[in-house]
Order: C-alpha cells, then sequence, then structure tokens
C-alpha cells in the first residue's frame, strides 16, 4: 500500500513525521494494535506484528521514543487516577510519582476519578488501557473504588494501590500500619492521663479511616476503658464540616479532654472550634492529627500527628508497578497480592498535655468511693 504525502508539507526541507494514524491506515489495523506492536505486549499475533513493523519500516515511522524502543530500551506508561486536588496527600502522591517516573524514564498520564460511579470508573481505566497505558497507579481512596468496579472482572493492567488503609484485592498495595498507628498515638494520650478521649472520624469510604477507627478502639480497650459511641464523630475531610463535627465533641457532659482527629484538616479543624470557645490547647484539651501535612506546623499551638512519607512511598510504589508491568509485558503474569508496609513516625508538638488536674481527681476520687 502506497501512502500519499503530498498534502503535508516539508519543513525547511526536512521530511514530514509519520504518524502513529499513518502507520495504521498503512497496515490496516488499529492505533491501538501498532501501539500493541510497538509495546511490544504478548496479545499481539506474529503476522500482525510483522505486517505493522513492516510498515513502520517503509513509511520511516521513528518518532524518538519509539525508535529507542524499537532499539530495545524499555519504556513504560503509567496512569495515575486522583480525587480532591486539594489534599495535601495527592500533591505528595504527584511529586512521588513524577519524581520515579523520572528516574525511570516513564510517562505518567493524570486522570480526574469519578469514584462514586462504578460503570464510569470502569470505564476509564478501560479508555486508559487502549490508549497504551500499561500500568494503573491507584492512591487511596480511588483504589479501594477500582477494587470493587472490578470485583467481578480483573484489572484490565497492572495497578499499585498507594496508601490504603489495608491490602486492597486484585493490585499490589504500598501501605503503613495505620491501625497500629493510631493505636500508638491514643496510647500517648492515654499516658498522659485522658480517658475521656474523642474521635473525629473521617469518611468510612476510605479504608484509612477505618483503620484509624480500629486503632482508637483497640488502644481504648487494652486500657480497659470501653469505648463511647457518642465520642465518635464523622466528617468529610473538609475544614468547615470539620468544625461542624469538632462542636458537637465539644459540647459533649463530660467534656472530653483529648481528640484524635482521623487527619490534620479535621485536627485544625478542633483547634478552631477549641478557641472559638476559650477552650486551651493544650491546657483544657489536647488534640493529635494523623497525616503530618504543612498543616501540622501552620496551626497554634504546633500538632501533634501521625508522619507517614507519602513521596517516597509513592517512589516506591512506582518501582513495584514498574517490575509488574515489565513481567506482565513478557507474560502477562504479575503479582498481584504484594503488600509493603513501611515505617511511620509519631512526631510530636505542643498540642497535646496531661489530662486536666481537675478531671484526674475527680476520677480518683470516683475510683476511691466505688472501692469502698
Amino acid at each position: 500500500m502506497t501512502l500519499k504525502r503530498a498534502r503535508r508539507s516539508s519543513n525547511h526541507g526536512r521530511p514530514p513525521k509519520v504518524t502513529l494514524k499513518e502507520v495504521a491506515e498503512a497496515a490496516g489495523v488499529s492505533m491501538m494494535s501498532v501501539s500493541n506492536v510497538l509495546h511490544n505486549r504478548p496479545n499481539v499475533g506474529e503476522v500482525l506484528r510483522e505486517r505493522v513493523l513492516k510498515q513502520v519500516k517503509e513509511l520511516g515511522y521513528v518518532p524518538n521514543r519509539s525508535a529507542q524502543e524499537l532499539a530495545g530500551v524499555s519504556y513504560v506508561r503509567f496512569g495515575l487516577l486522583y480525587t480532591n486536588v486539594r489534599n495535601p496527600f495527592i500533591a505528595s502522591v504527584f511529586a512521588g510519582s513524577l519524581t520515579a517516573a523520572s528516574r525511570l524514564r516513564a510517562d505518567i498520564s493524570i486522570h480526574l476519578a469519578n469514584i462514586d460511579n462504578p460503570a464510569a470508573l470502569r470505564k476509564t481505566i478501560r479508555q486508559m488501557a487502549d490508549s497504551g497505558i500499561e500500568g494503573l497507579l491507584l492512591p487511596s481512596p480511588v483504589a479501594e473504588a477500582a477494587a470493587q468496579a472490578f470485583k467481578r472482572k480483573p484489572l484490565p493492567i497492572p495497578a499499585v494501590a498507594i496508601a490504603p488503609g489495608f491490602p486492597v484485592p486484585g493490585m499490589a498495595s504500598l501501605r503503613c500500619d495505620e491501625q497500629q498507628a493510631a493505636f500508638e498515638v491514643v496510647s500517648a494520650l492515654l499516658d498522659l492521663g485522658h480517658t475521656a478521649i474523642g474521635h473525629l472520624a473521617g469518611p468510612t469510604s476510605q479504608s484509612g479511616c477505618i483503620a484509624r477507627h480500629n486503632g482508637y478502639l483497640a488502644a481504648l480497650r487494652a486500657r480497659s476503658i470501653e469505648p463511647r459511641p457518642e465520642y465518635v464523630v464523622k466528617s468529610e475531610f473538609k475544614f468547615q464540616e470539620g468544625v461542624q463535627a469538632a462542636d458537637v465533641l465539644l459540647e459533649l457532659e463530660p467534656r472530653v479532654t483529648a481528640i484524635f482527629a482521623a487527619n490534620d484538616t479535621l485536627a485544625a479543624s478542633v483547634m478552631a472550634a477549641a478557641h472559638r470557645r476559650s477552650i486551651a490547647v493544650p491546657g483544657t484539651l489536647s488534640v493529635v492529627g494523623y497525616d503530618d501535612s504543612p498543616t501540622a506546623e501552620y496551626v497554634w499551638p504546633g500538632l501533634t500527628t501521625v508522619h507517614q512519607d507519602f513521596e517516597a512511598l509513592t517512589e516506591r510504589a512506582v518501582n513495584v508497578l514498574h517490575k509488574n508491568v515489565i513481567a506482565w509485558r513478557n507474560d502477562q503474569s504479575f503479582r498481584s497480592d504484594q503488600d509493603v508496609v513501611l515505617p511511620y513516625e509519631i512526631v510530636r508538638r505542643p498540642s497535646i498535655g496531661k489530662a486536666p488536674k481537675a478531671v484526674i481527681e475527680r476520677r480518683t476520687s470516683s475510683t476511691l468511693r466505688s472501692a469502698t
């Protein structure tokens, strides 16, 4: 087949570049088939492969990426799906993924995900796979939503969940032990004499929020303190909603002396609600958060929180995904059960202190009366 090129003008005497579409038309196949051949994917028959490569050679289709791929350099295209770009966690994921992709000489295509519509999410992921993307980076809660959307059929390409609360079925997971971290930070409050500890919980659609809530409950029960349902109030990760939820906790009688918030934004909401009520932090109320986002240092007093290096975690996730994609290229098999757990750190700042003395004395007196 001879391709007519007269309509394309040259640039300073240099021949115009041949496009992927022109190669597909010349070979009589789809653009996706050409992409599959150029990426050396295993789902391409030998007859089709030879036909495409013949046209690639005859037409001189040699854009930098494809030329180097054909010379043996292994490039990978990743897709990153996200929600809520204002979340500091997502900013860290972007930074970590771009750093790792640059080191691996890979491309990353970033897309907004509709996690509330499983059909739309499935369509987005399939379109990404059809466009030549070979692996998915799925920060929580996108990872959990994708696993649910594809629970009846495997994801079409390898995927890695970034910072879920628990391992996600059907994909590798890179995470911290959020339940244990919450256990430790609540235990730190208990060590300071607090027993009336509230929890400003995040949305249960996120597995990390479930893990943090579980850790809160476990810490109380480890000290023989039965959790009180009214001490747990849920909120989306939005500042104003958090303030309203914090007001509910601060209106309880007897008042809580400490609050564990599911992330730093909600902890800042608690501190704002407390300041508005002239409740001293940490003199009357201790507050802890989670994530160690920039908010933890911006609020006053500085916020005690759990530090997770999401940027480094994401870089590790890209490395794991890259290895799985290369394995998938070779024989369409890859490990979907990898669960990599990375360390965390409790960062202590001035937002916590000992339980108010009057509260301790009142509880001690009540214990003595019970004993008699």
